[in-house]
């Protein structure tokens, strides 16, 4: 562990010490670096294999009623923060949301722990499984099934500008009890006058109560990454392992923006859903329709995690747009926006439309 001292804003008025984390293998001198072939904590240049020192023995789960107290208890570090890099003597920046950093220079990684313990710390991580190589090999394969992508973008996306991060999540685990007003419909068929059949549904009021158990909703608590939605879920029921800062090596961490109350009330929305899912199912189960007009949910055994989870991230430009993507640091799941191609859009119709046509002149 290292201290040195750096200035907190843009205009660096004020100098603060901030702790700095470095790793260096004590054989070599070299970079040490989680493995993701090996799953190991091993020096670049020598692979020697180092254990990993946890913040815990297991991954916590925290009761969620005692957070507010636990995040009011925190002093959160403000503004930008610039260290100089243990190996090299670079300047390294530190934006507002990050504690971890690459230096471009030498490639050390510096883990500023006064801002990694500036709020909740992490209770767990799971490291990255999907390297580099594989990351890009199946962002290639996603923009070739792009159909409607235009053909000179599929041969020039920026395929080599990926950079490893940690994203900050909060997971809640819950049982949620729903009570459910609303109504049930029958279907029967009539005449009308003039003799044609149609289908009318009675309807009628009901309610009932549903329940269910909820384990490890996960919401993201980074405000920047624009596709994460896409790339979910995480394993972090079965793969979630006790934090340590040697995870992070040689990628970029972000600190939370979204506190845990907050993200609560989004776990809370998907939760809902599948309270109002189960209702409908209730419902259906007398009645052919079902028509959910009101919750009413009580939440208990409420617990939460801070998480790290880890993600491939870049953007292409193209025709004076950029357009962003994301790939599961985990799972390898791929999601990102791109261009269309209007000419292929317009080829698609005019070939339905002669579809449509030809079938229409057969069938007479």
């Amino acid at each position: 562990m290292t201290t040195t001292t750096a200035q907190s804003g843009q205009e660096r008025a004020k100098e603060v010490h901030v702790n700095t984390e470095t790793f260096v293998c004590q054989n070599c001198g070299g970079i040490m670096k989680f493995d993701i072939k090996k799953q190991a904590f091993a020096c670049s240049a020598c692979r020697t294999e180092y254990d990993l020192e946890t913040l815990s023995d297991t991954v916590r789960e925290n009761d969620f009623s005692l957070y507010l107290e636990r995040e009011k208890a925190t002093v959160p570090f403000e503004g930008m923060a610039v260290v100089a890099c243990q190996q090299c003597g670079m300047e390294i920046s530190f934006p507002e949301t990050q504690f971890s950093a690459v230096c471009p220079m030498c490639g050390s990684t510096q883990v500023a722990t006064a801002k990694q313990s500036a709020g909740i710390p992490p209770d767990g991580v799971i490291p990255f499984k999907i390297d580099k190589k594989d990351a890009q090999e199946r962002f290639k394969a996603w923009v070739k099934s792009r159909w409607f992508a235009p053909n000179d973008f599929k041969k020039r996306y920026a395929e080599g500008g990926l950079a490893g991060m940690f994203l900050p999540f909060w997971t809640y685990d819950a049982y949620a009890i729903s009570s459910y007003r609303g109504r049930g419909g029958n279907d029967r068929t009539v005449k009308d006058k003039d003799g044609k059949t149609k289908t009318v549904t009675d309807w009628y009021p009901t309610h009932g109560v549903v329940n269910a158990s909820f384990d490890d909703i996960q919401i993201c608590a980074s405000q920047k990454e624009k596709n994460i939605e896409g790339i979910l879920p995480y394993g972090t029921t079965t793969n979630t392992k006790p934090f340590s800062a040697g995870y992070l090596s040689g990628y970029y961490a972000e600190v939370y923006k979204i506190k845990a109350d907050a993200g609560f009330e989004s776990a809370k929305r998907i939760m809902e859903s599948t309270l109002r899912r189960l209702a409908e199912n209730d419902i259906m189960r007398k009645y052919d329709r079902a028509d959910v007009q009101s919750l009413s949910t009580k939440y208990s055994n409420v617990t939460y995690k801070h998480v790290l989870l880890p993600l491939w991230s870049s953007a292409f430009g193209y025709s004076g747009k950029t357009y962003n993507y994301a790939i599961n640091g985990e799972t390898g799941k791929v999601s990102g926006s791109r261009p269309y191609s209007v000419v292929k859009i317009a080829l698609a119709v005019l070939a339905l439309a002669a579809a449509v046509a030809a079938f229409y002149v057969m069938s007479q």
